[in-house]
Formats: C-alpha cells, sequence, structure tokens
C-alpha cells in the first residue's frame, strides 16, 4: 500500500521546520574489510563501519521569515567555530509502518536558489552522526 508524504516533519535542534518540500536520506553504507587470503579463490570480505549518509532537505524560504531561520543561524555561526551535532527527527505520516527516523546531524551545506518565476528555496545537507534510530 502506497503512503502519501502529506503530514511528514523535520525536526532540527527541538524545533519543527516549516516549509519543507522534500527530504532525501538517510542512505547507509557499510565499510569492508578485506580478509582475501593468499590461498582463496575468491576474494572475501567483512563489514566494517557503518556510514548512515546525509540528509539533504529542500525548502521554501521568506528571507523575512522564521521557516529557515534556526539553520541561517547555524550556518552563520560557521564563522567563529564548527557546527556542532544536534538531535533531528524526521516524522512520517501517521499511516507509515516506522513512525520516526532520530538521529544527530551536524549542518554541512546551506544554499539558496532563486529561480525566476519560483518560489525562493534552500537546500541544506546534514552529515549524520552516528546511528539512525527508528520507531
Amino acid at each position: 500500500m502506497a503512503i502519501t508524504t502529506n503530514g511528514a516533519t523535520f525536526t532540527y535542534d527541538s524545533e519543527v521546520i516549516g516549509e519543507v518540500i522534500s527530504i532525501s536520506g538517510p542512505s547507509v553504507s557499510v565499510a569492508t574489510i578485506d580478509t582475501t587470503t593468499l590461498d582463496d579463490i575468491h576474494r572475501t570480505f567483512v563489514g566494517g563501519t557503518i556510514d548512515s549518509g546525509e540528509i539533504s532537505l529542500e525548502i521554501l524560504i521568506d528571507p523575512m521569515g522564521t521557516d529557515a531561520q534556526k539553520f541561517e543561524d547555524e550556518w552563520d555561526a560557521t564563522a567563529t567555530a564548527a557546527p556542532t551535532a544536534k538531535n533531528c527527527v524526521i516524522t512520517f505520516p501517521s499511516a507509515a509502518t516506522a513512525a520516526t527516523y532520530s538521529f544527530s546531524a551536524v549542518i554541512t551545506s546551506y544554499e539558496t536558489a532563486l529561480p525566476m518565476d519560483d518560489n525562493i528555496k534552500a537546500t541544506i545537507t546534514l552529515k549524520i552522526s552516528g546511528a539512525v534510530t527508528i520507531a
């Protein structure tokens, strides 16, 4: 059964971010460690550390509004200090099997776009630190 995205939310540092139009990620990958020996005819591997990937948000912004203010403040602070990991939660619509993805992430990119005949948008990229908890 297909589930629509209507009603999904993204929370960053305990604040629900408004005007989100898309969320991409997380994208989990596992490092591999080669365990092949000289008497093997096929390469063998074991799993290594897990990288929980990144989250990318596309949001509509009003330069005078508050929807993107949390991210703008965080990005402005990078002039004097590196960003720190913040708690994040993706909340799925109530009909979804997994209700939330919770994780800690560091903002790595904030990009605005002012296309002709369109909304002002921002794309925010967050690098996940640690595991994603699915509840």
